[in-house]
Formats: structure tokens, sequence, C-alpha cells
């Protein structure tokens, strides 16, 4: 408990705790050093410890990575001459040379001609390729696990119905006093006659202030964050196997040049016959003895932070050594979860700003000699 009195000038344990409760400054201690003594001081019982270490937590988990500032992975954005030419190969094969005459048999043509073809249409519908493949899968057809196909008649018959039923505006509301979901393009669009509406808008050039409203009501680059979220995670790992290289900490990954696999991971740090999620490192000694199993994961939203919590805090028990966790994102800092990991990994909990102190730690050798 010395720990607590030197961080905050206090004599006595308790009005250290008291102190640090009531969020008041403190003097320069490692702040996975002063988790650690709370958890303690949290284990024994001592009044004023749950909240000193819920403050604690929310500082040492103040993550200031926002995954919603920087983007990834831009080359795979489709550009948008392909949805042009995927829209011209359609129209090239309609009677009136327009979308208003499409139909399943055009599509599947087109399709062959074109791989955009479908995906793109699925845009048209607002609808991306994932949401495409599950409204098809709820009627009973599995479509294609790429969209480039190879598709079957069949596959092409059920996609495009479930665009056009979005176009044309037959689907149904499921709720009542709800509007069945459109692309606001045309829901907003007085009189929309479905297809007919969007040869006009294509021909004719969506406005600006629409494409404005479009990013209000759907989110900038959601769909492309939502692909790339796992090379934040990679990339937050290789910022960590920089610091244990600086720190000359030998370990295994699942990233980097000497890249294991999940299964080899898992079996120097888990119990026999168990697998575990987010386990991304296991540092070892020179003579590949396994030291400690670090797990790392990203969250901007209360909703990612819950879920992941969720699985975060039944690792420790599958684990036959120490672990820590490394949380990243805006999320984390807010919730009440977070204080439970924080006891369940021992105080040994970072985030992108103190992978330096954990590399720190791995090297003074804790989990192994």
């Amino acid at each position: 408990m010395e720990l607590l009195r030197r961080a905050t000038g206090r004599g006595k344990v308790a009005d250290a705790l008291e102190w640090i409760a009531e969020r008041r400054r403190l003097s320069a201690v490692p702040i996975n050093q002063l988790l650690q003594a709370l958890v303690a001081a949290s284990d024994a019982g001592l009044p004023q410890s749950g909240a000193a270490l819920r403050e604690a937590s929310r500082a040492a988990l103040g993550s200031t990575l926002d995954t919603s500032a920087d983007l990834l992975a831009i080359d795979s954005i489709t550009v948008p001459d392909r949805y042009e030419r995927a829209l011209a190969e359609l129209t090239s094969r309609t009677r009136s040379g327009s979308l208003k005459d499409i139909s399943a048999e055009i599509v599947g043509a087109a399709q062959d001609a074109n791989a955009d073809v479908v995906e793109t249409l699925g845009l048209v519908a607002g609808l991306s390729w994932r949401d495409l493949r599950d409204r098809s899968a709820a009627r009973g057809t599995t479509l294609p696990g790429e969209s480039t196909g190879p598709w079957n008649s069949n596959q092409v018959v059920t996609a495009f119905d479930v665009v056009d039923e979005v176009v044309s505006g037959r689907r149904r509301p499921q709720i009542e006093g709800a509007v069945a979901a459109q692309p606001v393009e045309l829901l907003l669009t007085p009189g929309s006659t479905g297809w007919e509406t969007v040869q006009s808008l294509w021909a004719g050039r969506v406005p600006y202030a629409t494409l404005l409203t479009q990013r209000a009501v759907g989110g900038a680059w959601g769909a492309h964050r939502n692909r790339t979220n796992n090379q934040i995670s990679s990339l937050m790992v290789e910022r960590l196997l920089e610091a244990l290289d600086a720190a000359k900490v030998p370990y295994w990954s699942t990233e980097g040049q000497r890249a294991v696999g999940a299964k080899f991971l898992a079996g120097k740090a888990v119990k026999a016959g168990r697998s575990v999620g987010h386990l991304q490192v296991v540092t070892r000694t020179k003579v590949d003895v396994p030291r400690m199993a670090i797990f790392v994961s990203v969250a901007r939203d209360g909703g990612t932070t819950r879920r992941s919590a969720a699985t975060l805090l039944k690792l420790p028990a599958e684990l036959v050594l120490p672990g820590a966790a490394v949380l990243v994102g805006t999320g984390w800092s807010a919730r009440g979860e977070s204080d439970d990991l924080v006891r369940a990994f021992e105080g040994r909990i970072y985030t992108e700003r103190t992978l330096d102190d954990l590399a720190a730690l791995c090297a003074r050798g804790v989990g192994g000699t």
C-alpha cells in the first residue's frame, strides 16, 4: 500500500483511497502499478477502494484513438467509374436503353459481362453486399461468397427481387407506424416511380445536397470502416511488437514478419482444448518458455465495448499464463465493464499510450523466469 501513499502524499491508506476517489492530483507513478495496488485494496475490502479503482480505471483507459478519424485500405474502395460502367452495361441490354426495363434476365446477362453489376444494384437499393446476402438468405437462397460470383440463375433472380422490392417500393414496413427503408434519394423524391426515378437520377446526376443528406442519415465511410476494422487492431499489434522489440522482449504473435497461427498461440497460453478471441501476442523467454498472454481490442462506441468486454472478461480464467489487455478507442473509458476488466486482469490494462509500460513489464519477466 506504500505506492498509494506515495502517489497521493497522504499518510494513511484510507486517506489515499479517498484522495484518488475524489480525482485529486497524483504524483507521477506508473498507472498500472497504481491499478494493481487498488485491485489489492479492493480485494481487501478497504473503504473507498472501489470508487478509487473506478476513477483510476477511467484515467488508465483514456485512449485518444478516434477510429472515425483515419481511413485504412483506401485502395480497396470501388471508384465511381466502375459503378458507371456497371449501370451502362445494364442499360445497353434493355429495349429502351434505360433502367426502366430492367429484369432478372438482363441482370444475369449483364453480370456475366461485368462482375460489378449485382453489387452496384444492391447499392442502388441502399444495401451493402452483406445486407443483400442476408436478405437473400432469408428467402432461402445463399448468394456467392463474393459479389463477383460465380452466379447461377436462381441467385440472380433472388438478389434482383430483393433489390427491386426496395427500389419499387413494394416492401412493407414490419412495424406499425414505420416506413419501409429506401435510399434517401428515393424516399424523399416526391412521386418516386422506382426504376424510372433511378434512371432519372443517374442520367441527370444526383444533386450535391442529396449527397449531404445521405451522409447525414447514413454516416460517412461507415461501410468501409466496417470492412477494415480488423486492420486497426493489426496496426495496434504492430505498434505493440515495436515496443516489445525495443525492450528486447521475445514473443510469438499472429502479426509481423514471424507471424504464427492463432491455434499455435492459443496452445502456448490457454488451457487445453480451449480457444479464445483477441489473443494477439504471447511473450516468452529466449528459450521459448511462455510468459504473458496479451489481448488487443479496439472499440469506439458503447455497443462494441460491451460486446468485447463480455468476451475479454471470460479470458483470464482460461489462461495458464498471466494476461494483459490493450484496450484502444474512445469507447472504453466510460464503461462500467472496463472496471471489471481491470480487476480481471489484475491491473494489467493498457492503451496505445502505455505500450512502452507494457513492454517494460514484460522485460521485467512477469509471468516467467
